[in-house]
């Protein structure tokens, strides 16, 4: 595997656990504050609503990154450095710069480190 494709499945196997692990706050909490019974949490269609709010949110969080990365273009806080790679370079005062190398993740893009 190259170490951009090694890239990419690291960045949508951190969104995936981060969604997987709000969701199980959600459960814990409705457990606690509401009193739901643990049943309905090990139950085999709460599995698969949580596996496909899963998938919900890694496809939402990946359109949010690439609103994100339009939006640093236009504003020339990120600029495409190599035309021929796609190497791109985020500037380190951007607003929404973890979401920009995020979405350069996604899509195996290389990134240039700029400085200042």
């Amino acid at each position: 595997m190259t170490p951009a494709t090694i890239a990419m499945l690291r960045a949508y196997l951190l969104t995936a656990s981060l969604a997987a692990a709000a969701i199980q706050m959600v459960a814990l909490l409705s457990i606690g504050l509401f009193g739901v019974p643990e049943a309905v949490f090990t139950s085999g269609p709460f599995r698969l609503v949580a596996v496909a709010s899963v998938v919900c949110i890694v496809l939402v969080v990946k359109r949010i990154a690439r609103a994100a990365f339009l939006s640093a273009l236009s504003l020339d806080y990120a600029t495409v450095t190599d035309a021929h790679s796609n190497t791109t370079s985020v500037s380190p005062v951007c607003p929404v710069r973890m979401l920009v190398i995020l979405h350069l993740r996604f899509n195996r893009r290389p990134i240039a480190w700029a400085t200042c």
